[in-house]
């Protein structure tokens, strides 16, 4: 039998920029379905106007800890150590759902990370290209 949760079942009407929504009620066995703007689903936050920038914003805060974790460890594992823990700690939050989100205009806050994390693990400078570095 299929039965909704009300309180965790959400509406959302997806819109351009430009378009306002409007307040459309949907009921279901006499119960109406909440309207939201946003809402966090498998994992991604999604908005109404799918502007993905809640999600990256979500995303950079979990990837500051990977890079500070691999400032701190750096002395003391090997290159292949911190290349596990790349992969593990950064790289796959970075790429879930990164066909969906990457696109966004707000990409570049994780670019940023992704060029800090493996200038660190490299050990290069801030300064240094790390074009070549990627892997």
């Amino acid at each position: 039998m299929f039965s909704l949760n009300f309180d965790k079942t959400y509406f959302i009407q997806f819109t351009n920029k430009c378009t306002s929504t409007s307040d459309k009620q949907i009921m279901y066995e006499n119960k109406q379905i909440h309207t939201a703007i946003e809402t966090k689903f498998l994992g991604l936050f999604v908005n109404n106007i799918l502007s993905w920038k809640t999600h990256i914003e979500c995303i950079k805060s979990k990837l500051s800890s990977p890079c500070y974790a691999m400032q701190s460890v750096k002395p003391y594992v090997s290159l292949s150590t911190l290349k596990m823990i790349y992969s593990s700690y950064f790289r796959s939050v970075m790429t879930y759902g990164l066909l969906l989100w990457g696109h966004s205009s707000d990409h570049i806050k994780i670019i940023r990370l992704h060029k800090k994390i493996i200038r660190i693990t490299m050990g290069c400078r801030s300064s240094d290209s790390c074009r070549k570095l990627f892997f």
